[in-house]
């Protein structure tokens, strides 16, 4: 990369870079969010993330009013049967050459890892110490 940090929301002007940038990385630090399982790009980042063997680091942004809904099997049947993407969504996911099935086992295998908290409602000193964390679980190849 040609910088040190790539951030997929500031940093991408043109999608079809996206899995090239997923694959030059060392960790993909993945902000659970509400409605991140819905977002095409981001289910292709994750299972390009996960194909390539990618770290993987779920950080679960606390703050109130918002929650990350961790998914149940519901979540992977609805998937599969094409009820968590629109037909433009589902498009995304082909077109990168994934199917429904590699993208719910690349979620199933994020979720193996425990969620590191991040709080960014909370004091400078707890926000320090969750993102030393996060920094800690991460590691260069």
């Amino acid at each position: 990369l040609e910088v040190p940090v790539f951030i997929d929301s500031e940093m991408l002007s043109d999608l079809k870079k996206l899995r090239g940038h997923v694959r030059k990385s060392d960790n993909m630090v993945l902000l659970l969010t509400p409605n991140i399982l819905r977002r095409p790009w981001c289910l292709v980042e994750i299972a390009v993330a996960v194909s390539n063997g990618i770290r993987i680091v779920p950080v679960e942004v606390q703050r109130p009013g918002m929650q990350f809904d961790y998914p149940e099997e519901s979540f992977y049947a609805d998937l599969l049967a094409g009820k968590v993407l629109d037909p433009a969504g589902h498009d995304i996911i082909v077109r990168e050459s994934f199917s429904l099935e590699d993208v719910a086992t690349s979620i199933r295998q994020v979720f193996t890892l425990i969620a590191l908290p991040y709080s960014p409602h909370k004091s400078s000193n707890v926000r320090r110490a969750e993102l030393q964390d996060i920094l800690a679980r991460c590691a260069v190849r």
